[in-house]
């Protein structure tokens, strides 16, 4: 992209033209005015769906409960004590190995192959379709990941032991 000075087109500044016709059917009407502002148009409806948005969270919470536990105990502590939903797949690993493996070098590992992953697949297609070796990686980063998020959640009883989801569910809150 060249450092060019906006030019003056009728009462308009351009970054640039480009050069060319359009094809023909699609040509508009030069004194046609497209342009939308943003002030009343595009914020005013930003603001209607952000208070439909906002009655509708008000109104679901009115009609639903929230599911809490009782009082918070400090001396009592749930089994199984799980972490919260984007750190079980972790919490599951701490389970199965070394915290040091675990802890630092699994998610070390994960989030440099990850930084890396461009430098390795040095495809210049920009389409996933081409991307062979990125999207497969990924893939199976993401599948393996939501498997232990979901082995954390729904197979883990009391003392972190193996229990089948259909026996007794300890997911639930």
């Amino acid at each position: 992209m060249s450092n060019q000075e906006p030019q003056i087109v009728g009462e308009r500044r351009v970054l640039g033209i480009v050069p060319g016709r359009p094809p023909v059917g699609e040509r508009k009407d030069p004194q046609q005015d497209d342009s939308v502002m943003v002030w009343p148009h595009l914020l005013v409806r930003h603001a209607v769906v952000s208070v439909a948005v906002l009655l509708l969270v008000l109104i679901l919470a009115v009609l639903f409960d929230a599911p809490l536990r009782d009082i918070a105990n400090p001396t009592v502590t749930p089994n199984p004590e799980k972490a919260p939903w984007y750190f079980i797949a972790l919490q599951e690993l701490l389970a199965q190995f070394h915290p040091m493996v675990a802890g630092v070098l699994v998610p070390g590992a994960i989030i440099i192959g990850l930084v890396a992953l461009p430098y390795i697949d040095r495809n210049e297609a920009t389409s996933p379709g081409r991307r062979k070796v990125a999207v497969a990686t990924f893939t199976i980063f993401i599948v393996v990941w939501i498997a232990l998020t979901i082995i954390g959640f729904a197979f883990r009883g009391p003392s972190w032991s193996w229990v089948w989801p259909w026996q007794e569910w300890y997911g639930v809150l």
